[in-house]
């Protein structure tokens, strides 16, 4: 099951062509900004990696889905 969202390629080279002439033309600045912080605790972020990484995740969403077939739209 696929949790990571791509975007198409084309897709992305039309969004930079945008972001480009928006800074070109004044209508986009560029700020300085620091990344946000993550919220979770490197223990609470151990403990997600390993649930993922033993395949639990996987099972307990592919459980959910076969009570709730209209949940396989949200995962």
């Amino acid at each position: 099951m696929a949790t990571k969202l791509e975007l198409d390629p084309a897709l992305q080279a039309v969004v930079e062509r945008a972001r480009e002439l928006a800074r070109e033309r004044g209508e986009l600045l560029d700020r300085p900004w620091t990344p946000p912080a993550d919220p979770l605790p490197e223990a609470a972020r151990e403990a997600l990696r390993d649930w993922v990484d033993s395949g639990d995740y996987d099972r307990a969403v592919a459980e959910i889905v076969a009570d709730d077939p209209d949940m396989q739209a949200q995962s």
